[in-house]
This record gives structure tokens, sequence and C-alpha cells, in this order.
């Protein structure tokens, strides 16, 4: 049996065709053959793939740009500590190793702050961390 049964019908399928290839349509297939390439069909997989593919470039840039923003080129600062003498106060501690610009009672703050003090009692032979101002 004929595929096709009248002229008609042969006439219709043609302009049909005809029009669908004057139509201006863009799509990945037709650049990849414009360029003389291999089209390739989009499939779930290779959808799936193409998506991998993006993330992993994506994450890989962002990646090193974290890196890059928390390296730090600065010298490491020194930890200075003293150990409590008998007598010795928070208050002295603080006089004794403060800059010369700085306010005792902000410098006490940062002692207690640094040792994780709750109040100021210290005990001799107690090392405490320095805070660095």
């Amino acid at each position: 049996m004929p595929k096709y049964t009248s002229y008609k019908s042969i006439y219709e399928s043609a302009t049909v065709n005809k029009e669908e290839r004057n139509s201006v349509r863009f799509s990945l297939s037709s650049f990849l053959h414009s360029h003389s390439l291999p089209k390739y069909k989009w499939n779930k997989a290779g959808a799936a793939r193409m998506r991998l593919l993006v993330f992993v470039v994506i994450g890989l840039f962002a990646g090193t740009g974290v890196v890059h923003a928390f390296q730090n080129h600065a010298e490491p600062v020194e930890v200075r500590t003293v150990v409590v003498s008998p007598g010795d106060t928070l208050w002295s501690i603080a006089e004794n190793h403060k800059p010369q610009d700085a306010d005792t009672r902000i410098f006490v703050s940062g002692i207690k702050q640094k040792n994780n003090l709750d109040d100021s009692i210290i005990y001799a032979g107690e090392e405490l961390i320095l805070p660095n101002f």
C-alpha cells in the first residue's frame, strides 16, 4: 500500500516540511550542526551529566575563592602569658602589662574574657593569657 494516496496529501506534506525548514529556530543541535559538529540529542542522563559538570565547575571556582579569601599572610600574633604571683590581682596585672594608652578597666575585661573567668578571683601559680591590644 502506498504511503500517500492522493496528490493533495503529498502537496500538504511538502509545504509543511518546507515551512518547518524556513522557520527560524535556535537550539544546541542546530548550532552544532551549523558548525559541522555532530548533533547531540539531549536525554535525561545527558542533561543530568551537564548539570553535574556545571555544578562541579562552579564549586571549583567558588572553593578556590573561599580558600584564597581565608588565606592570611600576616604573621601570627604572639600569645603573651603571665604567672600569677601571691598578692597579685587582675587590676595589678593589667596595670603592669597593658599598653600605655589603654584603659585598665578594658584590659582587665580582656584578661577575664581570654581566660573565661566569671569573676575576678585568681590564684597564685595560675597562668593567665593576656589580651593583644
